[in-house]
């Protein structure tokens, strides 16, 4: 009987636990109070895209390969974004670009907040860009550097606040700092008002 009731206290308690340590990255040491809206937790489906070498016009191939659902990491529900990156070349850019194209209305935006788990041994630069307008105007909020691990990003759009009433494409942004063939995960992407 005591050992189910510890049994039962220990369950408690893990389940009580974040399921990674929250080191948070980018433009605020914690996560801003305010209202939150869910952009995407990737629990319903996979709206997102990787550009490669169709995105030629813009500049070199990408180094984006793929972005699908991925049960393998998730720091809420049991899904996140899995974002595959190639090696760079000569020829390739050394950035690789995840997006979704819908039409939203983000007025009132302050904060995005989003969970990476990088489980490479190499960091990468990261950052998110809004297209907005009918002239799909480029909004890129700072970068952060993601080390090896789990973190939550926290990423101002504070200087562009007035552009968010009409987005046409959300972006994630890798940005290689060691060329590398490898994986990053994205989870619960919010929106703090």
């Amino acid at each position: 009987m005591r050992k189910s009731v510890l049994g039962i206290i220990l369950a408690c308690v893990l389940c009580a636990l974040p399921a990674f340590s929250q080191d948070i990255l980018g433009d605020r040491s914690s996560i801003p109070q305010g209202t939150v809206s869910i952009l995407d937790n990737f629990e319903k489906g996979n709206y997102w895209i990787w550009a490669a070498f169709d995105w030629e016009f813009w500049g070199p191939p990408k180094l984006s390969t793929s972005a699908r659902l991925s049960s393998h990491w998730a720091s809420e529900g049991r899904q996140s974004l899995e974002c595959k990156v190639a090696k760079s070349t000569p020829d390739s850019d050394s950035s690789g670009m995840f997006y979704m194209d819908f039409q939203w209305n983000f007025s009132g935006t302050k904060y995005v907040v989003l969970d990476i788990y990088n489980p490479e041994n190499t960091s990468f630069e990261f950052s998110m860009a809004f297209q907005t307008s009918e002239a799909w105007k480029w909004n890129e909020t700072r970068t952060v550097l993601v080390e090896p691990g789990a973190h939550t990003v926290v990423l101002s759009v504070q200087d562009f606040m007035s552009e968010l009433s009409l987005v046409y494409r959300v972006n994630l942004c890798y940005k290689e700092t060691t060329p590398m063939n490898g994986r990053f995960f994205v989870d619960n992407i919010r929106f703090i008002k």
